[in-house]
């Protein structure tokens, strides 16, 4: 208390109420008890000590008082006191307790690793600052997004899994953060491959306002330097002995900012018959032939968009030796581009072959890369290829595809530029032939591999081989057998029991079987912006397959179920089924070659989510009784879950 007027202040009474009694109490700064009468000195009274012209005291809490009720408590002064004019003998205080709580404070708030090179880790610090008034405890965390994210608590470490994007890890041992301290927990990044990535660190803690958790945005490589070399492989095919040849090589910034290239070179093992003409490039400012720039030169530096080009000569000195196949065994090299890119070192391949007479030469370029996902349509071009005199008069193309895959080229494997349908996940390899108007061949034929990989949650793939089928490639009407996939939310009842086993199958509901009738349900949130429905995003009704389903956001403590039904084999008869099951782009189930007949529906399988879980359904043979192995049969033995004539009455297949 301080005494702003101009006269001593005299506190004639300073006492205090609680309820419940004695929950509160007052006392002297010292601990003591309070004095009386307590004078303090005004502030312009030079002859007061600066203790006299204050007055402190303690307000007490004993919360063990309190005896489990809402504790309050009003102080009342009593004094001389003058205020507007008017004496205020009487002034209160009131008193009370607001529950103790955590506050969970997270330091930085995003975390941003900036731009980070490929092969390179780094970790930041997070710092988790309790600025409550009880204990903070943080039991468990989810930790979502791109797989180059992880989270270190002391010595362990939590890289993006399955697990820790659904249901998350529970700590054996709590984080605690005491009122008013902090301790740091660390993310790392690691990335393998130049894409920007983002994730979500979620923690979980006894903050009251924050029940459904703290979240702590990740990012990293979200813009900087990019680099792209055009074309990725440098291949001459034949070339005249002791005749040069020439290709042009771009480098493109497809950044948002500046490329900066620190050294262009053939490596030391390369054959003495390439070289490189590097004066070409922006900024090369030395007169006359340039064959390599290295750390002492001054960088090359390519603005956003910018591109610089410099070309690759082969000489060959001597028609190249034959291997056991005949085919020529080439000269080979190998192209170093250092630079502040997330590639660091940009190796480009260097072949070719020296020849008597020189043949043309095949080149392959996929528009759409090298990895996609599955039901792309990848457009290969050929037309990029060249003869050494003439023109290029015919294309023939091959592909080496995953098993189960029946794709072709359209519109032909002889057109220059055609499509090919990648939609089965695995390698694709694609080669090609070209032949010039002379009649020569290319010596050797290109070459290019497609990774098709998957990017749901969940995602699976129907295929199938129908022996009795002379072209499973055909299209259109009755052209082959049509098989279906199905995938069904637990809600489905479908109202029909096909299997006999007393209750509603689920297969064919309207509403949570997701099959061809129903492409897109809606099974998550209504915001079509939310990405949790499953889709048939391909559905073949002319032979072969594939039918896929996608589901980006699966629910947790949901069992999805996986089925085929054999909707109709056009005549064509038996066909023979293959499952395939991906989780997060990673294959955790197949079965092969299972025989179906015309209308039989296979329960395939369950889904359990978040674990990712695939569990084969079986049933003892003639029985609907589910069993895991032989033993469970009395005899009998354990197999697939097959209803044979399955037709749903709201679905007649005939």
């Amino acid at each position: 208390m301080t005494n702003n007027g101009n006269a001593p202040l005299e506190i004639s009474a300073l006492t205090i109420a609680s309820t419940p009694e004695g929950v509160f109490s007052l006392q002297s700064n010292d601990g003591g008890a309070l004095p009386s009468p307590i004078v303090v000195a005004y502030a312009d009274d030079l002859d007061a000590s600066v203790e006299e012209r204050n007055f402190n005291f303690r307000l007490k809490y004993d919360p063990s008082a309190a005896a489990g009720q809402q504790p309050t408590a009003v102080i009342t002064i009593r004094s001389n006191a003058v205020l507007g004019g008017e004496k205020r003998p009487v002034v209160t205080i009131n008193v009370t307790v607001d529950e103790a709580r955590p506050r969970l404070q997270v330091v930085p708030a995003q975390v941003n690793f900036g731009n980070v090179a490929q092969d390179k880790s780094v970790q930041k610090s997070i710092s988790l600052l309790n600025a409550g008034t009880d204990t903070l405890i943080i039991d468990s965390f989810v930790l979502q997004g791109h797989p180059a994210f992880s989270l270190a608590i002391g010595a362990q470490i939590w890289p993006v899994s399955v697990e820790t994007s659904s249901a998350g890890i529970t700590l054996e041992n709590p984080i605690e953060v005491e009122p008013g301290t902090s301790i740091s927990i660390a993310s790392l990044f690691e990335p393998t491959g130049p894409e920007p990535a983002e994730g979500t660190l979620i923690l979980y803690s006894n903050d009251p306002l924050q029940r459904s958790g703290t979240v702590v945005p990740l990012q990293g490589n979200v813009g900087g330097p990019c680099i792209a070399v055009n074309p990725k492989k440098v291949d001459f095919g034949g070339k005249l002995v002791g005749k040069p040849a020439t290709v042009d090589v771009e480098i493109t910034s497809c950044g948002d900012q500046a490329l900066e290239i620190n050294e262009v070179v053939l490596a030391l093992d390369a054959s003495p018959d390439f070289t490189l003409a590097l004066e070409t490039l922006p900024g090369v400012t030395a007169s006359g032939a340039v064959g390599a720039i290295g750390p002492a030169d001054p960088p090359v530096v390519l603005q956003p968009n910018q591109t610089g080009t410099f070309q690759v000569v082969y000489i060959p000195d001597e028609i190249n030796p034959t291997d056991g196949n005949g085919q020529p065994i080439p000269d080979i090299g190998q192209i170093s581009i250092k630079s502040n890119a997330f590639i660091a070192e940009l190796n480009v391949d260097v072949r070719g072959f020296g020849v008597p007479v020189e043949c043309p030469t095949a080149v392959i370029i996929v528009q759409e890369g090298e990895e996609v996902i599955p039901q792309t349509k990848l457009h290969v071009v050929g037309s990029q290829s060249y003869a050494a005199t003439g023109n290029i008069e015919s294309y023939r193309w091959e592909v080496q595809q995953p098993v189960g895959s029946q794709s072709v080229f359209l519109p032909s494997a002889a057109a220059p530029d055609p499509t090919f349908e990648a939609n089965v996940a695995g390698t694709y390899v694609f080669r090609l032939t070209v032949t010039d108007s002379g009649g020569v061949d290319s010596c050797v034929p290109a070459e290019a591999t497609v990774y098709v990989n998957p990017d749901e949650a969940i995602h699976i793939e129907l295929l199938w081989d129908t022996p009795n089928d002379p072209d499973q490639t055909d299209e259109g009407p009755v052209a082959g057998a049509d098989m279906d996939l199905h995938f069904a939310h637990p809600f489905a009842t479908g109202g029909y029991d096909g299997d006999g086993d007393g209750k509603p199958d689920g297969w064919f509901d309207g509403q949570f079987d997701c099959f061809w009738f129903n492409h897109h349900p809606n099974w998550g949130s209504l915001d079509p912006a939310i990405d949790d429905d499953p889709g048939l995003d391909r559905d073949d009704t002319d032979g072969a397959g594939p039918e896929n389903v996608n589901l980006n956001t699966p629910e947790n403590g949901l069992t999805y179920k996986v089925g085929v039904h054999y909707w109709n084999d056009h005549g064509y008869g038996p066909s023979y089924a293959t499952i395939r099951v991906y989780i997060f782009s990673n294959p955790v189930f197949e079965l092969e070659d299972v025989e179906l007949l015309n209308h039989d529906m296979w329960t395939v399988s369950t889904i359990d989510w978040p674990a990712g879980t695939v569990k084969l359904a079986r049933v003892c043979a003639g029985t609907t009784t589910a069993c895991a192995s032989d033993a469970e049969c009395g005899g009998g033995t354990c197999g697939l879950r097959i209803a044979r004539g399955y037709t749903h009455p709201f679905f007649p297949n005939e």
